[in-house]
């Protein structure tokens, strides 16, 4: 009997409480608001095409009070230390609550301006500092005032509109709390976090899960405003709860991936709106005014559906949340996993941005003003240089440091490593090298001076770790691997990030507009006739002044008379045959356009070709370029 009232009831039965409640009173907010005269109608960027009732959040609010209130009287005879733990949330808790939930409703029904709903989410967050709730630890350091405030009130309105933003398709926002919070729920009663914590997630997940039966898709009601920003506060104040907890960035990894998508959403639009605004000096853009190109309209312009839609993101955030936990569990182990978190996040960054890349390399490709453009690469390339080398030592020293290096750590040691590689390339002119247009011999350059200040960083330091810190023999030779570790990794970023840009601005910047202009639209598909420098050089003219020309095409290969290439890869495409083959690549690989790009046509292959293109009616070009 005491397992079921120490266990059944608070861990499954209230929690399923709160999930029927939240059911019930979603129903009910269906007929309810309508008659207030709470309903969305289709316009602008809006996705249904019916009217909706909206600010049905207002279910999930009084769902999870009504239950947490139910847990506080459970525990009010039967376990002293969960009641108070309790009691404390409700006290931190309610009051901002009850204030987002309030301007959720009106905004949902008057439609309050940006700048009124920023208010009260900086006053949410204020009450929750100074109710103690606020980042004043981080990763086991006291932050001072000046810092924990700010951050605190930066964390709080970036977490609420960032569920805020993300709410455009139907079931997103609610089943992402459903989805952070039993993650969340689980991550803490496997560590041992807090029985509390447990609790609260449960009940609040089951209440966005009884609301999300009626707003999945297609979409009986909406939660607005009112839940949206309800679950954006939860979320950041168990995230701030968290912080204070975790001594590691890893530790903290678990709730930040919980609400990863959100973030990167809401950090997408930032960017992007900012850019617009103030670098390609878009009148239209604002940065309070929404827009289609959140990561669910982009999804959704991929599937054509909203509940496809909703599960894709869904899924994203599912693996991105178990990912971090795995990552935790096994840090001491298997210490790479890290970077394989890293490495996924980063994949789905670049994979989900590709507007925020395309609109920022075409402002660059097409110059924003070119003594402004010339200025930020000199000026920027240094910095971020340096950035780099800290973040190979960053690496070095948190994975490797404590194994190859028994002495500890001075800040003036990041100056000895750094100083080497700032001194070397500032003083070398390599700067005044525009990277959008940079050759080999640029790279070769690099690489050498890259050489050339590991060896003279590596000189200075061992002859610091020797002659003044006393170190020989085999911890000498530990310390001189560790120095070439962190060489080859900060050598590394620093020409990858080169490499990197150049492949963004010529290849990568295409395949952007493609993907963003060209999704809608039927693109011609080009074969290439030849496989010589003509065109090598068509190649480079379709990738790098399209964006010019206003058109994009898509190559489908290459056909050559030369034997030897069949079935070979030139310049990034495949080589399928001659002119004898012709038949057979157009029904293996159709394509809308003929390309000629060499000079010594045989008249009988051209005459074929005319024929062909003629029966097939497809269009026959001749790439010429000349010197005039």
């Amino acid at each position: 009997m005491d397992i079921f009232y120490n266990i059944a009831v608070p861990y499954m039965f209230l929690p399923l409480l709160g999930l029927f409640l939240s059911a019930g009173l979603t129903c009910g907010a269906i007929r309810l608001l309508p008659r207030l005269k709470m309903v969305d109608i289709p316009r602008g960027r809006h996705q249904h095409e019916n009217i909706v009732p909206r600010g049905g959040g207002i279910a999930v609010g009084i769902a999870f009070f009504t239950v947490t209130a139910l847990l506080l009287c459970f525990f009010s005879r039967r376990d002293l230390q969960l009641f108070q733990e309790l009691q404390q949330f409700l006290r931190n808790f309610s009051l901002p609550a009850a204030v987002i939930l309030a301007v959720g409703l009106l905004d949902d029904k008057f439609e309050l301006r940006s700048y009124v709903k920023l208010t009260f989410q900086v006053l949410a967050a204020l009450m929750f500092y100074f109710e103690g709730c606020g980042i004043a630890l981080l990763f086991g350091y006291e932050l001072p005032i000046f810092l924990s405030l700010p951050i605190t009130v930066l964390w709080c309105v970036t977490i609420i509109n960032a569920f805020n933003l993300i709410d455009g398709v139907d079931g997103v926002a609610a089943g992402l709390g459903v989805i952070s919070s039993f993650l969340l729920a689980a991550w803490s009663a496997v560590s041992g976090y807090n029985d509390t914590m447990v609790l609260i997630l449960l009940c609040f997940g089951m209440s966005c899960l009884g609301f999300l039966r009626y707003n999945f898709a297609p979409a009986k009601i909406f939660m607005g405003d009112t839940g949206s920003m309800f679950i954006g506060l939860f979320f950041a104040y168990v995230s701030m709860q968290y912080s204070t907890k975790s001594v590691t960035f890893t530790a903290l990894m678990v709730p930040l991936a919980a609400v990863g998508v959100p973030i990167y959403d809401v950090f997408l639009a930032v960017w992007r709106r900012t850019w617009r605004k103030y670098v390609s000096k878009n009148a239209d853009s604002n940065i309070m005014q929404g827009d289609h190109d959140h990561l669910h309209h982009r999804i959704l312009k991929e599937t054509g559906r909203s509940g496809k839609t909703a599960l894709i993101i869904y899924g994203l955030s599912l693996t991105l949340s178990l990912l971090a936990m795995v990552t935790e569990f096994l840090r001491t182990s298997f210490p790479t996993l890290v970077f394989v978190v890293l490495l996924v996040a980063i994949f789905a960054m670049i994979r989900y941005s590709n507007i925020e890349l395309y609109d920022t390399l075409t402002s660059v490709a097409r110059g924003v003003d070119v003594p402004h453009r010339n200025f930020l690469f000199a000026a920027l390339h240094p910095a971020l240089d340096a950035l780099l080398v800290l973040l190979a030592l960053f690496i070095c020293q948190h994975v490797y440091g404590s194994k190859l290096l028994s002495f500890s750590w001075g800040p003036w040691w990041y100056l000895l490593f750094l100083s080497p590689f700032v001194l070397v390339l500032c003083f070398s002119g390599i700067y005044r090298t525009f990277w959008l247009r940079a050759g080999i011999l640029q790279y070769y350059k690099l690489t050498r001076l890259l050489i050339t200040a590991g060896t003279a960083g590596y000189v200075l330091n061992g002859f610091i770790w020797h002659y003044f810190m006393g170190i020989g023999g085999r911890e000498l030779f530990s310390a001189s691997g560790y120095y070439l570790v962190f060489w080859m990794m900060a050598a590394g970023f620093i020409l990858a990030e080169r490499f990197l840009l150049h492949y963004y601005e010529s290849f990568g910047y295409r395949r952007l507009f493609i993907r963003n202009q060209g999704k809608h639209s039927p693109m011609p598909r080009v074969l290439i006739y030849g496989g010589g420098l003509s065109c090598r050089m068509y190649v480079s003219y379709m990738y790098c002044n399209f964006g010019r020309r206003g058109e994009a095409v898509k190559i489908a290969g290459i056909m050559d008379d030369n034997p030897a290439l069949k079935n070979l890869n030139i310049y990034g495409f495949k080589v399928y045959g001659g002119i004898r083959e012709i038949e057979y690549i157009y029904r293996k690989n159709h394509f809308d356009r003929v390309v000629i790009a060499c000079d010594d046509l045989a008249p009988e292959n051209l005459e074929k070709l005319k024929k062909f293109c003629a029966a097939k009616n497809i269009e026959l070009k001749k790439f010429i370029c000349t010197e005039q």
